[in-house]
């Protein structure tokens, strides 16, 4: 009887494990749908030698919309030292070829660098 229990019970755990594997399958093909790629293609990485930057052996890290009639939203993340820090941040990118800086490649301490979350275009007016 004990081992009908544990046979039971092992049954319903793969179903619950395979019902979760599917589940986080789905959300995954659903998020990766979602993706904007239109923004993502309309975002630009710039280097810039800034002067302070190059002294530390880097340069300035900054992000541009090379859209020319919409305002693009951002989410960045922070690495520093290879580790993924709290940083998040959001950025609107205006249409007119502006840089917004994030910070310098290179730091005292050693490299850090940003990568993309997320990026939409956003409806006309509604830019912060």
């Amino acid at each position: 009887m004990a081992q009908l229990r544990e046979g039971t019970a092992g049954a319903r755990g793969g179903e619950v494990r395979a019902a979760w594997s599917l589940l986080a399958l789905c959300s995954a093909t659903a998020a990766a749908s979602d993706v904007d790629h239109a923004a993502h293609a309309a975002l630009e990485w710039v280097a810039e030698p800034e002067a302070q930057c190059v002294q530390l052996g880097g340069t300035m890290t900054g992000l541009r919309n090379r859209d020319r009639s919409r305002t693009l939203r951002v989410w960045v993340e922070r690495w520093y030292l290879d580790v993924l820090t709290a940083d998040r941040s959001r950025h609107d990118l205006p249409p007119d070829g502006s840089v917004r800086q994030l910070g310098c490649s290179e730091t005292r301490s050693g490299a850090q660098r940003w990568t993309v979350v997320d990026a939409r275009f956003l409806p006309t007016g509604e830019a912060q």
